[in-house]
Parts: C-alpha cells; sequence; structure tokens
C-alpha cells in the first residue's frame, strides 16, 4: 500500500468527518504494529499476572517488586533501543525516494550500532540494577531483593532487545510491519510456556519453583527468540536481494552518526520517562511504608494500573509508529502537508478508541483491577479511585503518544526529550511528592499529579506538531 499516492493539500484539524484513505493506510500499517506490541507487552504483562496468583503475600511483593524492576529495565533498555527512532525515520525516507539499496545500507549500519550498544546496555543493566533498587524500594525488604534480582536478569536480554528493534525499525519504514508481530507473537507464546514452567515448577521434570525470578529468565529467553525470527527474516531473498542489506561495502560513519544522532534524543527521553516513573514508584512506596507491617499494598496497586494504562498507550504508540512511517514517507516525497495530515487523522481514530476504553476503566475498575491482583483483595480496593482518575486523562495521552511518535518520524526528537524532560522534572515528580507522601493524599494525590502530566505532555505535542518546523527537518 503506497502511503504517498494522495494529494498534498493543508490539513483540516477541526473538521468531524475523518479522511477515509488516510485512515485506511494508517489502520494497515497500525493494526500489525498495534498486534505485535500488545502482544510484546504481554510478554511483560504474563509476569505480573502469572506471578499475581502464587500465595498472596509473595505474589503482591513480586508485583510490587516488578513495578520498580520493569521501568529500570525499559530505562536501560529504552534507552539503547530508540536505535528505532532514527533507523526508521531514515529507512522509510530513503524508501519513498525509491532508493532501496540506501535503505538496506540504513539497517547495515545501525545493526553494527545495535551490536555494540545492546552489549553495553547489558553490562550497565546489570551492574547498576541493585544500586538503583536499593534506592527506589520503599514499601518492603522483600520489594528490594526481588526487583534487584529480576532487574539483573532481565538486563542480560538487553543486548537482544536492542537488536529486535534495529530490525523491527527497518520493517516498519519500509511499511513491512507485520513482520516483527509474527516474531512478537512467538515470542509471547514461548513466554507464556516457560512462565509456566520456571515460575510454578515443573516437578516431573525436576524444575523448581523460581517464582519472580522464573518469570525474569522466561522473558531474557524469549527475547532472543524474537531476534532469531527476525534476523531469519531479513535473509530472505526478496530482503536481501531487493535492499542489498548485508554489503561490507555499505559500512558508512555518517550513516551511522546519524543514526546515533537521532538515538540519544530519543533514548534520553525515555530514560527521563522511566526515571520519572521510578520515582513515582518511590513515592508510593513512601505510602507503603507508612501504612506500617511491611505492606506491599499501593505498590502491587500501582503496578496493575501501570499494566492497565499500558494496554491503552501500547495501542497508541503502536498507530503512532505507523504514523511515524507515513510522516517520515510524505516528507521523503515532499509532501509535508500530508504528513501533518497523517497525524491528525492518527489522533482521530485514537481519540475514538480510548472514549470505548474510558468508560470501561470508569465502569469497571475492581474487574479490572483483580485481573492483575486476584489473591489480595486489598489491592483491588486500594487502586480503584486511581483508576477512575486515569480514564478521565485518556483523550490527552492520545496527543501526546500519538504526536510524539509523529515527531520522532519527522526528525523532531530533540524537542520531544526536551518537553518531557521538562515535564517530568517540573511537573510529574515534585507534584507526586508534593500530593502523595508530603500533603498525605496517598496513593489518589500521586495518581493526580500523574493525570496532570499527561494532560500537560498532549497540550506540548499538539502545539508542536500545530507549528510548521517539523516539516522542515532533513535527516
Amino acid at each position: 500500500m503506497n502511503l504517498t499516492d494522495l494529494p498534498d493539500h493543508p490539513p483540516r484539524i477541526l473538521k468531524l468527518r475523518p479522511e477515509a484513505p488516510l485512515v485506511k493506510r494508517v489502520l494497515y500499517l497500525g493494526s500489525f504494529v498495534m498486534l505485535a506490541m500488545v502482544t510484546q507487552f504481554f510478554v511483560n504483562a504474563a509476569d505480573s499476572m502469572m506471578v499475581g496468583r502464587l500465595e498472596p503475600a509473595e505474589a503482591t511483593a513480586s508485583q510490587a517488586a516488578l513495578g520498580l524492576g520493569m521501568p529500570l529495565f525499559w530505562a536501560v533498555g529504552g534507552f539503547f533501543s530508540a536505535i528505532s527512532y532514527g533507523t526508521q525515520a531514515m529507512t522509510a525516507r530513503r524508501f519513498a525516494e525509491r532508493r532501496r539499496a540506501r535503505a538496506g545500507q540504513v539497517l547495515f549500519n545501525s545493526i553494527l550500532v545495535a551490536i555494540v550498544s545492546g552489549a553495553l546496555g547489558s553490562i550497565i543493566g546489570y551492574t547498576l540494577a541493585p544500586l538503583a533498587v536499593d534506592f527506589l524500594a520503599e514499601a518492603s525488604h522483600k520489594q528490594r531483593e526481588l526487583a534487584a534480582a529480576y532487574t539483573q536478569i532481565r538486563a542480560l536480554g538487553v543486548a537482544g532487545m536492542v537488536m529486535t528493534f534495529s530490525y523491527k525499525a527497518f520493517f516498519d519504514g519500509i511499511g513491512r510491519t507485520y513482520v516483527h508481530l509474527i516474531a512478537a507473537a512467538a515470542m509471547n507464546l514461548i513466554n507464556v510456556v516457560l512462565n509456566y514452567m520456571l515460575i510454578y515448577g515443573v516437578d516431573d521434570l525436576g524444575i523448581p519453583q523460581l517464582g519472580l525470578h522464573g518469570a525474569a529468565w522466561a522473558s531474557t529467553m524469549s527475547t532472543y527468540l524474537g531476534l532469531a525470527i527476525m534476523v531469519a527474516v531479513s535473509v530472505r531473498r526478496r530482503y536481501r536481494g531487493r535492499f542489498m542489506i548485508y554489503r561490507p561495502a555499505h559500512l558508512d560513519v555518517t550513516v551511522m552518526r546519524t543514526i546515533v544522532r537521532l538515538m540519544l534524543p530519543s533514548g534520553s527521553a525515555s530514560v527521563i520517562l522511566m526515571t520519572g516513573f521510578l520515582l513515582f514508584m518511590k513515592f508510593v512506596g513512601q505510602i507503603d511504608a507508612a501504612a506500617g507491617g511491611e505492606s506491599n499494598t499501593y505498590s502491587a496497586a500501582t503496578a496493575a494500573i501501570m499494566n492497565t494504562a499500558a494496554l491503552c498507550f501500547m495501542p497508541l504508540l503502536a498507530f503512532g509508529t505507523a504514523t511515524a512511517t507515513a510522516v517520515s514517507q510524505s516528507l521523503g516525497a515532499g509532501k509535508a502537508n500530508l504528513a501533518a495530515r497523517y497525524g491528525w487523522e492518527s489522533v482521530r481514530v485514537g481519540l475514538i478508541a480510548v472514549t470505548v476504553v474510558g468508560l470501561v476503566f470508569w465502569v469497571f475498575p475492581e474487574h479490572i483491577i483483580a485481573i492483575w491482583a486476584p489473591n489480595d483483595p486489598a489491592v483491588v480496593k486500594a487502586g480503584v479511585s486511581s483508576l477512575k482518575l486515569v480514564a478521565t486523562c485518556l483523550p490527552m495521552m492520545v496527543l501526546g503518544l500519538v504526536l510524539s511518535q509523529a515527531l520522532y518520524g519527522a526528525g523532531a526528537n530533540l524537542y520531544v526529550m526536551v518537553a518531557e524532560g521538562f515535564l517530568h522534572v517540573g511537573v510529574l515528580v515534585p507534584l507526586s511528592w508534593l500530593l502523595g507522601p508530603q500533603l498525605g493524599f496517598g496513593m489518589e494525590g500521586v495518581w493526580t499529579a500523574a493525570v496532570v502530566y499527561v494532560n500537560c505532555l498532549g497540550i506540548a505535542m499538539g502545539l508542536k506538531f500545530l507549528s510548521s518546523g517539523w516539516r522542515k527537518i532533513r535527516i
């Protein structure tokens, strides 16, 4: 499906009727990315859901540990996996310019960068995990112990994750978004099987019950399976021959430098994002600590809400990724107005979807949280009002997530990094600290701060996309 064979007339932002041709193209690309992201999300969500079915005390402590371990893993892995932003934007533009060999050259150089940066990411993640957890864990000693071990094991998979994102960016950039869906589906299937065996143990096979440690090993092993599938697809003749990917002559320091230049602000934005959420979890842990008795209730409830919210922002990121491809290809074809129309049409689709989801969050909060914590009613009770708060900010989440990805596709990575950094340092972190443990509004105060942050992010990305500066960026 050609993304750029449409007229280049200016966008009409406030119109009600969507442009069917644009929506059709975004939905086509985005549906594969969405399914892949949701599937990949369940690689991580399976950890939380399955440890949540252990004995109540261990389940709650394990989920509280995941509330720290998962953002820590993504802080490190997300920084280096930001190689995907530059790789996708450059690939999409070269593809739109009908220079397939140059698109293959982008992937070749991206792979070389990914090998080095992925290995470095695994070393950094494994080394720093205990120190970071020791600073952040507030709820209980058990949370601290489990989170450190979980994060170290997951850090071993950062190298595979970065390589996978490099290949994913290439295939997304040329419009073959279904490739990562295949890999993600296989990853999820293997992860669930390994989770069951390693979390609960299999006596007949001599496998002991490893609990949260088993979940970490399962996720790490499934990551490398996904990478193997992506590599296998890339060496097929239709890609190896047409794009001439694996040619030593493609080695180009300038291409590498551009990939890294686009990676650094995007990766920094990811670190800032996860650091903000980690401090957010630290403040929730302080509320748990104030409750006494080695409580993990509020931390586990917050982890459940984050997992639930992820079911919204993962599809939004997927459509944002599809939009980034459409924006990049449109700019590569010299159609800046078409690029803008793709962004706003994706926002319209997202708004329709989250309206339905928000109603479900508001009407059935207890049932939703109980999916993550079926054996501890206290966790369910603690999270109900905060999940309702999250439902109120979903429309602005659409603006923030979809348009930030569209801006990445345009090459405006630095703006996104600065905006997210300012909002985390100036809004999310201080406000969650003030409204949560300091003024005594508890978990609802902390989540009120998160709602304010999401609304500010939506405004920041919406205003930037309304401007014309991003249309002139050259990469």
